[in-house]
């Protein structure tokens, strides 16, 4: 999902029963049953917390969930709990779902293609695996070669050595000072709205970004190594930000990465930008045809003219971007699933129906 430059559905919001989100995927609101852990009784907090909150699209229970949310972790449970409540809401009342109007089965249906609920339980499910590793390195070597494109470390197992290797969902990451004091001496160029220009006076510490938020950081503590996803399912990266009309998602994440974190929190503070790569994950139709999305032309751009990365992020000075173009890599969902059948229930579901 994610450097967004969008909202969360619900996020930062109370997670009221019957409370209306606004779905930014439709643009239309729809009535969400999303509860948070301190609105249930005892008992039903327990069953919560033993259950699976899908079946499919997230075998894992809320006390699993929790420990990989380095930043509110009862906001994101809850917005997993009360999709998964009205999806199986809606299975329950229907006998079959053939000839069921799309405006009807939208809404309750949203965690059939949701960003997050595919992100959490693809990766929960390669992380926690016997094998993680060996997964790991199928899938790292086949998205990036078989030698790490990073400083120091020759192998796909010394980028992933050690017990200390950790997976974070729903990251959050700053923007880089550097990029607000350039965007606030080029404005004119970088935003055609008169209002939009006149707000982003005042004071010279006003950010002129919000944070990143990064879908899913697999890092490695010990040695710095470190992997950001950006995942998609049908969306396609966005191509601006509120006060920059050219400043795309991807080069946005990039931006972000290239930023050193030492002042958050651990293991955030142990992150090296120079060991870490930014994985695209998408579904495999959309590399066999990356001219249909955005990220496809812009991910293809990046890696074979590595000054294209220059142009978009002209507020970074450095003479090292083909070694940069090296570290964006390109998975999807169907490597997943071929590297480990469990991940991704949902394909076998789709491919049998």
């Amino acid at each position: 999902m994610a450097g967004r430059g969008r909202s969360r559905a619900g996020i930062g919001k109370p997670y009221l029963a019957g409370h209306h989100v606004d779905c930014a995927a439709t643009g239309s609101y729809y009535r969400a049953l999303v509860v948070s852990p301190a609105e249930l009784g005892l008992e039903e907090q327990g069953k919560a917390m033993r259950e699976l909150v899908d079946e499919v699209y997230l075998p894992f229970t809320t006390e699993q969930l929790r420990g990989h949310f380095l930043q509110g972790a009862d906001e994101h449970i809850g917005y997993y709990v009360g999709s998964a409540r009205r999806y199986h809401s809606f299975l329950k009342d229907r006998r079959t779902r053939s000839g069921i109007p799309f405006s009807e089965a939208a809404g309750p249906c949203q965690i059939e293609k949701d960003e997050r609920f595919w992100t959490a339980a693809t990766l929960l499910t390669l992380f926690h695996h016997a094998d993680s590793r060996g997964c790991l390195v199928t899938l790292l070597a086949g998205a990036f070669g078989p030698a790490p494109p990073v400083a120091g470390l020759g192998t796909w197992e010394a980028c992933l050595a050690g017990s200390s290797l950790h997976l974070s969902l729903e990251t959050v990451l700053p923007s880089p000072p550097a990029y607000t004091e350039w965007l606030r001496a080029h404005m004119e160029e970088r935003q055609l709205i008169p209002y939009v220009r006149y707000a982003c006076g005042g004071s010279v510490a006003k950010a002129l970004e919000g944070p990143t938020h990064l879908d899913a950081l697999l890092i490695n503590p010990a040695n710095g190594f470190a992997v950001a996803i950006e995942a998609k399912v049908l969306s396609d990266v966005s191509c601006q930000v509120s006060y920059d009309i050219r400043r795309n998602q991807i080069a946005r994440n990039l931006d972000v990465l290239l930023e050193s974190n030492e002042g958050m929190p651990e293991p955030l503070s142990c992150r090296r930008p120079d060991r870490t790569l930014l994985m695209l994950l998408t579904p495999e139709t959309f590399r066999r045809h990356p001219e249909s999305r955005l990220y496809g032309w812009l991910l293809r751009e990046y890696r074979d003219t590595p000054a294209a990365l220059a142009r978009d992020l002209p507020h970074r000075l450095r003479d090292d971007w083909a070694a940069v173009a090296k570290r964006l890599g390109w998975m999807t969902w169907e490597d997943c699933h071929s590297a480990l059948p469990t991940c991704c229930g949902w394909l076998r579901t789709a491919a049998s129906a």
